[in-house]
Order: structure tokens, then sequence, then C-alpha cells
């Protein structure tokens, strides 16, 4: 359904946006598309939907070039922008209505399409009412209905659960996977870990314009992470004791170390193949160094495990 080869985009010259990007989304498939801020994630759905065109390289969406074949491809795409981007004067209904309009559906269509999407947001008793009086879930929900009204083959989801309450989460996430259901096929960007884990298939992570892992979630924390994660606080570890300290001293490989707090316990998060077996070694190796192990966990590792051990935890702006 998406194809994209060796792209490459630069903002002014000087900004590389994106760099020799090439990766492809199946028909069918739910997709999250993950990187810190600034990892080119908003420039590659630009593209993909025509707002821009690349510098280099090729876009195509359902087999058409999107430069090239630009109706074509944006009667293909349903869009979900960050910004709900819904004019608050307008009631739910004739908001869809005008985007029913805009995208040509059948007049003899719009009343039963309309009223379905009203129906899927839970947005039918409040149809009358003007968009700016609702809430942010409401607002979200009623967006994500409106991108798949001309019944599009692609969706492209842009922070889909920005600021809703968990019953409007629910229910975007529940609609999301309808679409899978439908045979549509939906690539989305996030930055919450957890909805990446629930509803994507595969992912695809971005960095500094480049992709730097692409797998199933299943496939990215064993290849990055490992099977378990042992979590241990420990007090008596000083700054100059990081990680590689510690992979001496328990011939373990370390995940990372947390910075210490006003000189208090740092928590170091330890790789582990074992499980349960591992926490008696852990905990007996750092009490031989004089550490004090002050509490300790086992767990499988996270979405969000992986992101930081991929990325870093450093800071982007």
């Amino acid at each position: 359904m998406i194809e994209i080869s060796n792209l490459t985009y630069t903002y002014g010259g000087d900004l590389k946006a994106l760099e020799d990007l090439s990766f492809a989304v199946e028909k069918g498939e739910i997709v999250a598309l993950l990187g810190p801020n600034g990892a080119g994630k908003s420039t590659t759905v630009k593209l993909i939907t025509g707002i821009l065109r690349p510098i280099y390289g090729n876009v195509k969406v359902a087999s058409f070039e999107v430069s090239e074949n630009l109706d074509e491809v944006r009667k293909r795409i349903g869009f979900m922008p960050q910004e709900t981007a819904l004019y608050p004067d307008l009631t739910a209904l004739e908001a869809l209505e005008y985007h029913a309009d805009l995208y040509g559906v059948p007049n003899d269509e719009v009343d039963v399409r309309v009223a379905k999407m009203l129906e899927l947001a839970g947005l039918t008793d409040r149809k009358d009412d003007l968009v700016k009086t609702y809430s942010g879930g409401m607002k979200r929900r009623l967006a994500l209905v409106r991108s798949i009204l001309h019944d599009s083959e692609l969706l492209i989801l842009d922070e889909m659960s920005l600021g809703v309450d968990v019953q409007s989460r629910n229910l975007i996430w529940n609609q999301v996977r309808k679409l899978k259901q439908e045979g549509r096929t939906v690539l989305f960007c996030t930055n919450y870990m957890d909805e990446a884990e629930a509803l994507a298939d595969r992912v695809i992570v971005l960095d500094q314009g480049q992709l730097v892992a692409e797998g199933t979630p299943d496939e990215l924390r064993r290849r990055y992470v490992g099977e378990y994660l042992i979590e241990v606080l420990i007090d008596g570890l000083d700054s100059e004791q990081g990680a590689s300290w510690l992979n001496e001293c328990l011939g373990m490989e370390i995940e990372k170390v947390s910075d210490p707090l006003n000189g208090g316990p740092r928590t170091a998060w330890i790789k582990s193949k074992s499980g349960h077996s591992d926490l008696p070694v852990v905990i007996e190796r750092l009490s031989q160094k004089d550490l004090k192990v002050v509490q300790v966990a086992l767990r499988e590792p996270s979405l969000g495990d992986v992101f930081l051990a991929i990325t870093g935890s450093k800071l982007r702006d």
C-alpha cells in the first residue's frame, strides 16, 4: 500500500529531515511510526500525503507515484492530523457533510455514511451541537470518522489519542482494529508506546531522518532488550560506578543506570535470559561489593524499553 524508496528531504537546503529512507507498508497492516522529536515522522507523513514533494527518492501509494498522481492518491487516503483541523462553528453533522462533498461521496450515499460515522464516533446525540462545544475526546473521535467517511483504503493517523480520556481512547483503538478487519491499512504516528504495543502489527523507528529499527513489537523486544529486565534500586552506587562497572561486577549486560538523585539510590536495568533464577545472583554479587539492594523486580520489557535502547534517553527538542 505504501512504498518509500531512498527518500531524502531537506528543509531550506541545510536541515536534512530525511536521508535515504526506505520502507513499505503492506495492505491490511497496522504500522506504528515511532521516533524522538525531530526524527522525521511528520515529514514522512507530509511526503506520503503529497503535502511535500521529495528532493530525492520515490513515494508510492497503492502503486501510484504520489507526486505524479496526487488526485488518485488522495482519494485513497484518510488523514487524521495531530491538530484536528475541525471548523469550530460547524456542527458534527455539517462537518461530515462538508467532508463528503469535498471528497465526492455520491449524493445518494451521503446521509447513510454520515449517520454511520456519527454512530461510530458516539456522537449521534450531539450531531447538531457546534464542534467548539465538544471535549477533546469528542473532537478526536469526529476527526477519526471524518478520515474514513470517503471509504479510504489507507488511514494515516497522527497522534490519534492525543489528550483524550480513557473512554475515548478505547473507542478510537477499537475503531482502528475494526478498520484492519475491514481490510484497510493504517499507518499511525504516536509518542505513546503502549498505543503502538496494543495496535501495531509492525513498528518502524526513525531517528535523525533515518530508519534505525523495524519489526514486530516482539521481534524488537528480543533483538534490543531480551527476554526479561531486572530492575534494581541500589544504595551506595556512586556516580563513577555506571553501566560498565556493573556489567563487570555482575557479569550480566546492563541496559542502563539512572542518574543519582541527591546522592540517593540509583536504579539499574539488567538484561536477563533466565528470569527469576538470576535474581539471587544479582543480589549476592551486589552484596559482595557492599552495595545495598533496596528493591528488586523482574518484568518483561516494554516497547518503551526498546525505544530507549534504540534512540537513547537524551531529551530531543
